[in-house]
């Protein structure tokens, strides 16, 4: 345990490094996992958040060197880019057509911002055959939190409003004012109303946003442990710990 948390301040280090964008995930979710490019997150607001700093004039020269990596283990491909799957250009989306026919892929997770929850279904009808599911990066339950970091989502929205559309989600905690009652209450509720959720504990980078340490401390001692075997719950200490990024 002493190592892990010693973990969590090592992601600055680890950023400055040559990006991973392909991983093999044998946790929760069994599936490969890549992390592309994409157009640029049309959101952008998000004030814990600088990975939308991952674009380049053409996205898909770096995505389809990541794609041509995908064996099709598992059956299950998990497409992330630095915004929602909507900003993936036409190039992209055709090449996961063509890697999804050739490997056998039979499910695909992506993830979108909630304001595209409308146009999920829409996405998911080019990809024939396959069963498409859907994350969101909702943060918190919380609304007053959510408005705080500029996320974008109504403070009303609840997460029944959020399973009405999405199948997993993503969390953020230990950021400066949280607390241990909202964590616990943002797990209890993703595990109630979603198959599938990331934890992520909060690492600094070159936003403004402070993690509050003694938080994250109690977290990795005395909530991680009890997650460990969650089928539903993934825990990210590091943002590099599914293997990407």
């Amino acid at each position: 345990m002493e190592y892990i948390y010693n973990l969590i301040g090592e992601e600055k280090e680890k950023r400055k490094e040559k990006m991973e964008r392909y991983a093999l995930i044998h946790t929760v979710l069994p599936r490969e996992f890549v992390l592309l490019q994409g157009r640029g997150c049309k959101w952008k607001k998000c004030t814990f958040c600088d990975y939308h700093e991952d674009v380049s004039a053409d996205p898909f020269a770096v995505n389809r060197e990541v794609l041509a990596q995908v064996q099709g283990m598992y059956g299950v491909l998990d497409v992330i880019n630095s915004g929602s799957a909507m900003e993936l250009d036409a190039q992209t989306i055709a090449m996961i057509k063509e890697v999804v026919k050739d490997k056998r892929i039979h499910t695909l997770w992506f993830e979108a911002h909630y304001m595209y929850k409308n146009q999920l279904a829409k996405f998911a009808e080019q990809f024939e055959g396959v069963h498409v599911k859907f994350r969101c990066g909702v943060e918190s339950f919380d609304g007053n939190l959510r408005e705080q970091w500029r996320k974008g989502i109504a403070a009303s929205v609840t997460a029944a409003d959020v399973a009405m559309h999405f199948q997993g989600v993503c969390l953020l905690c230990c950021t400066e004012g949280d607390s241990r009652e909202r964590i616990l209450r943002d797990i209890a509720l993703a595990e109630q109303y979603f198959e599938y959720a990331s934890v992520n504990v909060f690492c600094e980078n070159t936003t403004t946003v402070k993690r509050d340490d003694d938080l994250a401390k109690w977290f990795v001692e005395e909530v991680y442990p009890n997650l460990k075997e969650s089928n539903k719950i993934e825990i990210l200490i590091n943002n590099t710990d599914l293997g990407v990024g």
